[in-house]
């Protein structure tokens, strides 16, 4: 069935309409892009390119003891919780650290420039959807190497000096895709990995 439109003429013609198979995607379970970065693995359900660089989600499983040190960008971003329990960490008007816990259902927004980190501090996993803007998903990328979803995840191992050193360089390049790491400061990479390692528990 075609509609129709009248010109000013009062001539119609029939309006093209755009089919409902054109761009419309449904992703599975383990379906899209998957990136591991910073020691964590997030796999891209809606890309930047498919909304119109409205916005871009992944979804990450994070297992226990993992996490995402403390950081700040200039775009909010929106996380809701799956399953599991994720500990967000954010700061007070005092400078205190305060923990936040979220559970399934449970969502939790990150406003632009508010420092703020992620870690999974239980012993199951955890599982979030994260959305935010086409600039995040840039910069995601341009530290994330593609790994296969269903590959085992690398045994967890204390870094060497260099392998450290070179993820606090990372930190410290991150300025140049707008991400800021309070950590790109530290005296060493190791310390890093140390201060990691305790939010963690």
């Amino acid at each position: 069935m075609k509609a129709s439109q009248i010109d000013s003429h009062g001539a119609t013609e029939p309006l093209r309409a755009i089919a409902a198979s054109n761009g419309v995607k449904k992703l599975g379970p383990k379906e899209g892009r998957t990136i591991e970065v910073g020691g964590t693995r997030l796999t891209w359900k809606a890309r930047a390119a498919d909304t119109g660089y409205a916005n871009s989600i992944y979804e990450m499983d994070l297992p226990p003891g993992k996490g995402i040190p403390i950081h700040s960008h200039p775009y909010a971003e929106v996380f809701y919780v799956v399953s599991g329990y994720t500990d967000f960490l954010r700061i007070s008007e005092e400078g205190q650290e305060e923990w936040v816990r979220c559970g399934a259902g449970e969502t939790l927004i990150a406003p632009a420039n508010v420092l703020h980190a992620f870690h999974n501090r239980t012993d199951k996993p955890t599982r979030f959807l994260s959305s935010s803007s086409y600039y995040h998903e840039v910069s995601l990328e341009k530290y994330g190497r593609e790994v296969d979803i269903n590959a085992p995840l690398s045994p967890d191992k204390e870094p060497t000096e260099a392998e450290a050193e070179r993820y606090l360089e990372v930190l410290k390049d991150a300025m140049s895709v707008q991400m800021y790491f309070p950590q790109s400061k530290a005296e060493s990479g190791l310390a890093i990995f140390q201060e990691l390692a305790k939010r963690n528990t």
